[in-house]
């Protein structure tokens, strides 16, 4: 059985209904586009996993794809389809964390400006003033949205479920949206996301981790106590994380430029 035929039975039989849906979706996809060779197990060298992991990039799915590929073949070892698990022979390589920035006030400008009244528009602004993460918009429930304030039940720790501090326009706006406006696809969003950035002349890669970020970092410009800015972006009191990683030091950016851009959408700190 050659590499590609047995990473695709493994997923088929040892995977499949143990793992959740987005899991092997992700798991599927990987093998397809990845591991790719088909040479038979039993004629299988290091080299040829190294190649394999050499021609891609740098990137975390490198690294996903090398977790995937040590499931795979220590299961062939189990399973005595090869006599030595060699993937543990295999050098990942230094990978590259993607970094982000906020986006500096020029850019926030022109990204607001272009926004009209779909629900695509709507959605920019609802991360760019919550700081929420891609998927925490589909923990947002209609009795958890008050007068200034929306809760986000987010689910990566914690301190991810929290209440953030918002405008009562925003409020009112989420108050109003249908129940597709919560339901989100990361992938659509992100791609009308660029292309409308490109159209107005922010060449950058922006998705909503720039969002994220810059509304970190307006809250430091408008001097929000430190302790707050963490519990709204769902850190741990005391944690560097929020100054650290989130925040884009911008000199001689003054609170009133940002309300000059956001205008009533932005709270009362």
């Amino acid at each position: 059985m050659g590499l590609n035929t047995f990473a695709l039975w493994w997923l088929e039989n040892y995977k499949l209904g143990n793992i959740t849906d987005k899991t092997y979706t992700g798991y599927l996809s990987a093998i397809k586009r990845h591991i790719t060779i088909n040479t038979p197990l039993n004629r299988l060298t290091v080299l040829d996993l190294q190649q394999l992991f050499n021609a891609m990039p740098l990137s975390k799915q490198r690294k996903e794809v090398y977790k995937l590929l040590k499931q795979i073949i220590s299961k062939a070892y189990e399973l005595d389809y090869v006599k030595k698990d060699i993937s543990k022979y295999l050098v990942l390589g230094k990978v590259e964390k993607k970094s982000r920035e906020a986006l500096g006030l020029e850019d926030q400008k022109r990204l607001w400006d272009a926004l009209g009244d779909d629900m695509f528009s709507r959605r920019v602004r609802f991360y760019l003033l919550t700081g929420a993460r891609p998927a925490e918009i589909a923990t947002v429930k209609k009795n958890e949205i008050k007068p200034g304030w929306v809760k986000i039940n987010g689910t990566k720790t914690q301190n991810a479920v929290r209440w953030v501090k918002i405008s009562r326009r925003l409020s009112d706006m989420l108050m109003g949206e249908s129940p597709e406006f919560f339901i989100f696809d990361n992938k659509r969003f992100r791609q009308p996301l660029q292309r409308l950035c490109i159209q107005i002349g922010m060449e950058k890669n922006i998705d909503v981790y720039t969002l994220r970020h810059t509304f970190a970092t307006n809250l430091y410009l408008l001097r929000i106590p430190e302790k707050d800015r963490q519990t709204y972006m769902g850190h741990a009191a005391g944690s560097d994380i929020t100054n650290s990683v989130y925040t884009t030091f911008t000199p001689d950016t003054k609170p009133e430029d940002i309300y000059n851009i956001f205008g009533d959408w932005l709270p009362e700190f």
